[in-house]
């Protein structure tokens, strides 16, 4: 009897030294000692009564992250890397640290590393991998433009692809002029696209960019969440009129405003809307509109500007971090 009340003294007296202790300082012990599954249960425990504490947020992210390394690293699991990301993104708070973006841009350069040395299944995902390997580079020098690593291993995989890129954008013009095939062009513009960010001083890959914008212009990217189209344009009385469509692809419904749109010119000034002039086309679209789902939206838009000015882009502002662009050449 006198055993199990020793016992049970022992069991109620660790409990109090757990209760009474720092977990989060026992978190911070934890991701030192890279044990990351430990850290997040304290750091999880921590937060249950500390929801908002963006400082703590940005260690259970880069908890996930190392976790997500640290498995990737012995067992070359992609997915597992991929899902304990996606878990991390949750946690960033929208102000970070500076102690945080550096830390957060040397994981984001690391795990693109994965995504590039990894082994597709098929064309689709190795585009898809390729995409993100892009995409996690640039996010890395957005977080720390002082990563040294993600800029040289970003300009190393841009002079190692862009003759490929270059040479798959051309056969798909080629294909596309073949068949008058609309989705062929846009494939070919994304690739030319890509090789003229690869090789921005490469003319050969500028000129025909060029040449396929004269054709996306009136084409719908259906891979948009907003695609725009131009079909025709016409100058009269001091303004551009612009032929427009779009569609709401984003999967819900949204409102399109007229008034976040502005044009381009190649002298880099940006020309605004005017409501005014556009009200007086039977098809003017003045005024803001509900799109549902998949609801297309046609009529006439007016910019006031000199003839002189060479329209290079239409863009619209989806939303705070999102604008979608079309160009005219």
């Amino acid at each position: 009897m006198k055993k199990i009340y020793f016992l049970g003294f022992l069991l109620i007296s660790a409990l109090l030294i757990r209760c009474s202790g720092n977990p989060e300082a026992e978190g911070d012990t934890s991701f030192a000692n890279g044990k990351y599954t430990q850290a997040l249960s304290y750091y999880m425990e921590v937060k249950k009564n500390n929801s908002n504490n963006p400082r703590l947020d940005e260690k259970i992210a880069l908890s996930y992250l190392h976790k997500g390394q640290d498995l990737y690293k012995r067992r070359h699991n992609l997915q597992a890397f991929s899902g304990n990301f996606e878990k991390g993104q949750d946690f960033i708070p929208e102000e970070t640290s500076e102690s945080f973006n550096k830390s957060y841009s040397v994981l984001l350069e690391q795990f693109a590393q994965a995504y590039y040395q990894a082994k597709p299944a098929n064309e689709i995902q190795k585009e898809q991998y390729f995409s993100k390997t892009l995409e996690l580079l640039d996010l890395a020098i957005t977080f720390d433009p002082d990563n040294a690593q993600a800029e040289k291993t970003l300009q190393e995989i841009k002079n190692n692809n862009f003759e490929q890129t270059y040479e798959k954008g051309k056969h798909f013009y080629s294909q596309a002029k073949k068949e008058k095939n609309p989705d062929l062009y846009i494939t070919a513009e994304h690739y030319l696209e890509r090789a003229v960010d690869f090789a921005p001083e490469n003319t050969k890959a500028q000129k025909l960019l060029r040449s396929v914008r004269k054709k996306t212009i009136a084409i719908l990217d259906m891979d948009s969440d907003f695609p725009i189209a131009i079909p025709d344009k016409k100058y009269a009385n001091g303004y551009w009129m612009l032929a427009f469509t779009a569609m709401n692809n984003s999967g819900a419904s949204l409102t399109f405003d007229p008034e976040k749109l502005i044009v381009m010119g190649a002298n880099d000034h940006a020309y605004s809307f005017e409501a005014e002039y556009t009200a007086k086309f039977d098809d003017g679209l003045a005024k803001a509109v509900t799109l549902a789902q998949r609801k297309q939206i046609d009529g006439t838009l007016a910019f006031k500007m000199k003839k002189s000015v060479k329209i290079r882009l239409l863009k619209y502002q989806l939303d705070k971090n999102h604008a979608v662009k079309k160009y005219f050449y």
